[in-house]
């Protein structure tokens, strides 16, 4: 049997007068859409489609192993993680000609999957289809009945189930017993109770198994990883380098969020399970041997659950020549750190973690049950900085109760932490959780529509005190203050200044230079004024999209904006920038950093070879300055 595993694509090419969009599907907690401004194919790849945030498909890989395991002749294919193209993947489906496919759906994504799934039964006659994945439809019989297209459902959990299914049917066995399974059935029924027996008729039944105890993970063997983009996956947290490897070590949260899906969509209850330490690090050390990774992400619901586990985990990455040597990430809760488990996984190279902090009012966390005490929460992330972990915190406006004093309070706690980096949503109830059960039940959901529920575009949901509108305008306005707040903490001792002046020292005043748009809004205003206080003649070049965030800074003629791309692109920008340098004649470039890393910037220094001839230096949202060498 010949099975297919697919994260298929999920994307719309931008035109001339909108943007497009990118998707995240399979691996992520909530799949979402980002903006995209240009296409460019190339044998069936689009360029503009990988190298930001990317999420391993640990269901799907976990899924591909057990069936390779089994002796199945098993293929993952991740198209949304390379990039490619509908039709590229289609001819791709039609060579392989799979008798089984597993596609990982989700909500925004159903109804593009089931398009899809309908054009792979006309490329490959006699397919058999199973949807799973974060969608709360795959729970429901009807579902299956009404699309025709598909053949099996598997809700929850679906490794182990999916593994059986595939071997009852190539064994013939019945699927009764099979966890989680919607499936056709065969059934017997009379036309009417008057007729007599004979008149009885074989009908399709749709029949559900209930969900099964969770396997052990030890059981499991490591995600399948082999023809897959490997170099693509990223999850940047605090400026950890690429190629990244990501793996779970643990599955699971005993708390009770809300709004979190996971742990009730998939592990469909409070159970944690850990794999063994020692398994987690021989199987990072498996893939370093095959990949020469730069950063490690074990994308855990909840990692620190157990302080003996993680400690213990930290001692064998020391052991293995990993931890100290590889910088990795994870997910924690910060109310259940301590001093000695920080100083431990410090100690074992983690450079940053992802702590959700959701609201600074203790009455909110409360009733969204999220078990958590706002000032230990505080204290924790205020030592995991000062013990040098870097953090990135995240924060949600829209929670039931919220009033413009809950978020008010929110901000300014957000502003006040030493956080790297944020992330500030809109409360969003995902189809199958308790918070959409609740919001559903006030009357405050706002959209139906799956297409909407993409984390990005579109507000699902109100509030007793806010419309969707007011939400979507606190995040944006949560953003612009924490980022101003980072700024002035970052370079108010003046130092920076004293830097960049040495840096700048062998520029005449007046001397025309150029300031490139290539990190938060605020740092480049810094820049641009204390450029300008030091005498020079300063541009700055941008994507359309940031021009008037810049208006009161400059004038017109030098704010040099380009179209078609929302990123510095060499290939595409190398000929407007040499024209630029042309009529301009800039005679250095100063560059705004994310990270000390300069992770993802190797286009903009290109480009900046080509708008200034030089680098003069580069400055980070954490305050620092260095001189660029290549």
């Amino acid at each position: 049997m010949k099975v297919l595993f697919t994260n298929p694509p999920w994307y719309k090419a931008p035109t001339a007068t909108q943007p497009g969009w990118r998707g995240v599907r399979a691996g992520s907690r909530w799949p979402h859409t980002f903006e995209v401004h240009s296409h460019t194919i190339h044998d069936g790849l689009i360029a503009e489609l990988v190298g930001g945030y990317l999420p391993f498909p640990v269901w799907l890989a976990t899924a591909a192993a057990f069936a390779k395991r089994e002796g199945f002749d098993a293929v993952i294919r991740d198209s949304l993680s390379m990039g490619e193209t509908y039709e590229s993947f289609y001819a791709y489906v039609k060579q392989f000609s799979p008798d089984f496919v597993v596609l990982e759906s989700s909500t925004p994504t159903v109804r593009i999957d089931l398009e899809i799934a309908a054009h792979i039964r006309t490329l490959v006659p006699g397919v058999k289809i199973l949807f799973t994945g974060l969608h709360v439809e795959f729970e429901q019989e009807d579902f299956l009945e009404r699309h025709a297209e598909i053949d099996y459902l598997i809700y929850g959990e679906y490794e182990v189930p999916m593994l059986q299914l595939l071997c009852a049917l190539r064994d013939g066995n019945d699927l009764a017993d099979i966890s989680a399974l919607i499936y056709r059935s065969d059934g017997v029924v009379k036309k009417n109770k008057d007729e007599p027996q004979a008149s009885k008729q074989n009908v399709i039944k749709i029949r559900k198994n209930a969900f099964a105890k969770l396997p052990d993970l030890s059981s499991f063997p490591w995600a399948e990883r082999e023809g897959l983009p490997n170099l693509n996956y990223f999850d940047g947290v605090c400026g950890l380098e690429r190629p990244q490897l990501q793996l779970m070590a643990t599955r699971g949260c005993p708390y009770g969020c809300i709004f979190c899906a996971w742990p009730q969509m998939l592990f469909r209850g409070p159970r944690y399970r850990k794999r063994s330490a020692q398994d987690v690090v021989d199987e990072i050390k498996a893939n370093l041997a095959k990949v020469p990774y730069k950063s490690i992400y074990i994308d855990d619901d909840t990692f620190n659950i157990s302080k003996e586990y993680v400690v213990e985990l930290a001692g064998k990455l020391k052991e293995a020549g990993i931890g100290g040597v590889i910088p990795w990430s994870t997910m924690g809760r910060a109310d259940l750190m301590d001093r000695p488990t920080l100083e431990a996984l410090r100690d074992a190279g983690l450079f940053s973690i992802k702590y959700g902090v959701e609201s600074g009012d203790q009455d909110i966390i409360d009733e969204i049950d999220k078990r958590m005490n706002v000032e230990k929460n505080v204290a924790m992330i205020r030592l995991t900085k000062e013990l040098g972990i870097r953090v990135h915190l995240t924060f949600t406006f829209g929670l039931p109760s919220d009033t413009v004093d809950t978020i008010e309070q929110t901000i300014q706690l957000a502003c006040s932490l030493p956080a790297d980096t944020v992330q500030f949503s809109i409360a969003t109830p995902f189809p199958g959780t308790e918070m959409y059960r609740m919001y559903d039940e006030k009357g405050w959901i706002v959209s139906k529509n799956w297409d909407d529920y993409n984390g990005s575009t579109v507000a699902v949901s109100r509030t007793e005190n806010f419309t969707a509108e007011q939400l979507e305008n606190y995040v944006k306005e949560a953003y612009r203050r924490f980022d101003q707040a980072q700024v002035e903490r970052s370079f108010n001792s003046g130092d920076a200044v004293n830097k960049l002046r040495a840096a700048a020292a062998s520029l005449e005043k007046g001397t025309p230079v150029v300031v490139m748009q290539t990190s938060r809004v605020h740092l480049t205003r810094w820049i641009l004024g204390a450029l300008q206080d030091l005498g020079l003649d300063v541009h700055l070049v941008t994507p359309l999209r940031f021009k008037d965030e810049f208006s009161a800074l400059l004038p017109k003629d030098k704010i040099h904006a380009f179209t078609g791309n929302s990123h510095f692109n060499y290939a595409q920008q190398s000929g407007w920038a040499r024209h630029l340098k042309s009529s301009q004649d800039f005679k250095g470039v100063f560059i705004p950093y994310t990270f000390e890393s300069r992770d993802g910037y190797d286009d903009v220094e290109r480009l900046a070879g080509e708008l200034g001839g030089r680098i003069v230096a580069g400055i980070t949202q954490r305050g620092n300055l260095f001189s660029y060498t290549a």
